[in-house]
């Protein structure tokens, strides 16, 4: 049993939120280093996994609220 029963969806929404900006940190870093394509590579594909990772916290916060998981 995990204790994330113990959390409130607004203070899984604020952990979701700082977990998603450290990766935004920690991904884009190598794609500032690069130059002309393949900066837009690096870019593109940082911009994919920050979308997918979105989704997910999103969707868990979502199904937090409404009990569904971690009860």
């Amino acid at each position: 049993m995990t204790g994330l029963f113990l959390y409130s969806p607004i203070a899984l929404g604020v952990i979701f939120v700082l977990i998603w900006a450290t990766s935004l940190i920690l991904v884009t870093i190598p794609a500032f280093s690069a130059r002309g394509k393949a900066q837009v590579i690096r870019l593109s594909i940082a911009g994919l996994f920050l979308f997918a990772e979105a989704v997910l916290l999103i969707t868990l916060a979502v199904l937090n609220s409404q009990e569904k998981i971690f009860q």
